[in-house]
Parts: structure tokens; sequence; C-alpha cells
């Protein structure tokens, strides 16, 4: 072998072991990425076979973290957060949308659906999508706009669905595995379902509500463990961590837990000492859970359930 050849095949193996020396490094940069980005998220290994994550909250606990709300919100009703962590809600009578500290329940700012003056209403529940607002009335209408400024009046749009005041619609929440709002009916579940309850998903691909309901909760399957021994949803929500659906009832005292495709996963009944009036249900993005309660008469309240670790 002459000298050039020499000089070519160590400059060869040089290059070599530097590439396999850096695609080490790289793997290992990548592995120690990717084990910090899952010390990030909550701790699911827990869940049970069934996919419930229900039993991850203290929901049986009686001094859960309390936000004491002003008495604006007396009849505080439908909550939600956005993609950016913050927290909104809205009474029952009327279009003002209320933004409020998740820390301890402080007003940020509130803005309202009209011109001029407030619309009214029985607004039940509250979501939100994207960069925009979906409030629902208990007759199945929905209410659309976007974040206005404290104190400004917006404008908004209207669709009309099937349901109405027999059905009661009291629960709204996104879901963005199918890209549709989900209506939870406290009342009448519709025809042929008899003392079932339903939620029904309205797609937001073609603004319109699908006429079978996207989940049947049999009554039977409902455990009449409370003084009422009623199931009447009040508020649904999706949990982010799990994807699954939780549903409260004011009327029964009770939350429960749906898959993806409906099925009943698990059930709780809610401290009546700790929610007098369970009316809306929202999760941040780290899976905490916040629940909000009419003041009845005392103080309007938000309980605060942290996801367990």
């Amino acid at each position: 072998m002459n000298l050039k050849l020499i000089v070519i095949f160590i400059v060869f193996t040089g290059i070599l072991a530097v590439s396999c020396s850096s695609k080490k490094e790289n793997k290992q940069t990548d592995k120690k990425t990717e084990t910090t980005q899952k010390e990030k998220l909550p701790d699911t290994k827990s869940i049970t076979n069934t996919g419930s994550l229900l039993d991850k909250y203290d929901i049986q606990s009686e001094s859960p973290q309390i936000l004491k709300l002003s008495s604006d919100l007396m009849e505080i009703s439908g909550i939600t957060f956005t993609n950016d962590n913050r927290l909104f809600a809205h009474g029952d009578e009327y279009g003002d949308i209320y933004e409020l500290n998740p820390e301890n329940g402080k007003l940020v700012k509130m803005f309202s659906l009209g011109d001029i003056k407030v619309i009214k209403g029985d607004f039940e529940d509250i979501a939100f999508v994207n960069d925009r607002f979906f409030l629902v009335e208990s007759k199945g209408k929905l209410y659309e706009f976007t974040e206005g400024q404290s104190g400004v009046f917006m404008e908004y749009k209207t669709y009309k669905t099937f349901l109405n005041s027999g059905n009661n619609v009291e629960g709204l929440c996104y879901d963005p595995e199918t890209n549709s709002l989900l209506l939870a009916c406290k009342d009448l579940g519709g025809e042929g379902y008899g003392k079932d309850k339903t939620v029904y998903s309205f797609s937001l691909d073609k603004m319109s509500l699908d006429e079978k309901p996207r989940f049947v909760i049999p009554n039977k399957k409902i455990k009449n463990n409370t003084e009422e021994g009623k199931f009447n949803p009040s508020g649904i929500a999706r949990n982010p961590v799990s994807g699954t659906f939780f549903i409260i009832a004011a009327r029964g005292n009770t939350i429960i837990e749906l898959s993806k495709e409906g099925e009943l996963l698990n059930q709780a009944d809610l401290p009546e000492s700790v929610h007098k009036q369970a009316e809306g249900i929202a999760f941040s993005s780290d899976g905490t859970l916040y629940i909000s309660d009419e003041g009845r008469g005392g103080t309007p309240v938000i309980a605060v359930y942290p996801l367990k670790k």
C-alpha cells in the first residue's frame, strides 16, 4: 500500500469514528429529552385496566381547595379552560362571560354578549374551541363568539338544534378527536330512550347536530346510592390526560366517567357538604379537575381536585 492510500485510509477511519461518536451522543440527547418530556406529564401508570382515571382524584374529600367567587356568580353554571389555561365561567340568566383566576377565583375581567344591552337566556354551559367560545341554552340553542376585552359587548352567531326544553341540555364540552361539541341532556334523552340519559354530538365541520346520540347512559347502570336516587347530568368535560369524559349530576350528587366509546367506567358520590349544587366541570391541561357550585343563598364556589401522581 503506497503512502497516498495510507493517508486516505487514516483520514477515512477518523471521519467514521467521529460520525459514530456524534450519532451516539445524539441518541443519548434524544433519550434525555424524551425522559424530561415524560417527567413533565402526569403519571398515569396506575390507571385501572378499564381505563378509568376517576379514582386518581380525591373526590370523597370534604376539605378540597375551594375558590370563593363573587356574588355576581351566585348562579354560576358552566366553566371552561382556554388552551393557555385561563379559566372562564358564566351565570344562568345573562350572557355575561367572566374570566377568573384559577388560583384564587378572583375576577380578572367580564365581557358580555349583545349590543349595548346584554342578552338574556337560560344558559347552561360553556366550551372553548381553539379561538372561540360556545355557550348552550337549555333548549339546545348554541351561541358562538370570540373573547372580548373587559366591559365590551361581543357579537355572536347562533345555531339551532332539534333538542328542546324537554331534553333540558345542561352540559357542553369539546372533543378534539372528533372536532365536535358534546351536549348532555339533563332530562329526556329522546324518543325511545326512556329513563336512559343521552349525550349528542354537534359537528363543527358540518355545524349541525347528529341525529343519533354519541353516548347513551343506561339508567340501570347508574348506582342509586344517593339520597335522591337520581342522575340528571348538569355538566360534562373531557379529561385531557385520559381522553375520557366526566359527567356530573347536581340531582344525585354524582360524578361518572365514560370511555371514548361511551362505556361507563366508574362512578363516585360528590360529598353534599362540599357540593351544594354542582353545575360546571372543567379540566386544566395537566388534568386538574374543577367543579363549580351555585351559592344557593351562600357563597358560589369552585372546588379544585389535583390529579394524584
